[in-house]
C-alpha cells in the first residue's frame, strides 16, 4: 500500500502515473499512521510503499512493523 510523505509527492504521482489517476490523496495525521495504520497493515501482512517516486511511481515496499522501528528510533535521538 502506497504512503507519500507529503501530499505534493503524492499529487506529482496521481497526476502523472497512469495507475493512479483515479486514487484519491488523503491525508493521515502521523499519530493515526503510526497507532492504527501501521499495525493494521502489519496484522493483514501488507507491506507498505513509501514516497513512491518517477513515471512509474516505484520504490520499496517495507514491512509496516520496520517503519514503527524507524520511527521510535528517530523519536529517541
Amino acid at each position: 500500500m502506497p504512503f507519500w510523505s507529503l501530499m505534493t509527492r503524492a499529487e506529482r504521482i496521481v497526476s502523472s502515473v497512469a495507475a493512479y489517476k483515479d486514487f484519491q490523496i488523503v491525508s493521515i495525521p502521523l499519530d493515526e499512521w503510526r497507532s492504527k495504520w501501521l499495525p493494521g497493515l502489519e496484522q493483514d501482512r501488507i507491506l507498505v510503499g513509501v514516497n513512491w517516486s518517477g513515471s512509474r511511481a516505484t520504490g520499496f515496499d517495507v514491512a509496516p512493523s520496520a517503519i514503527l522501528d524507524s520511527l521510535s528510533v528517530r523519536e529517541s535521538l
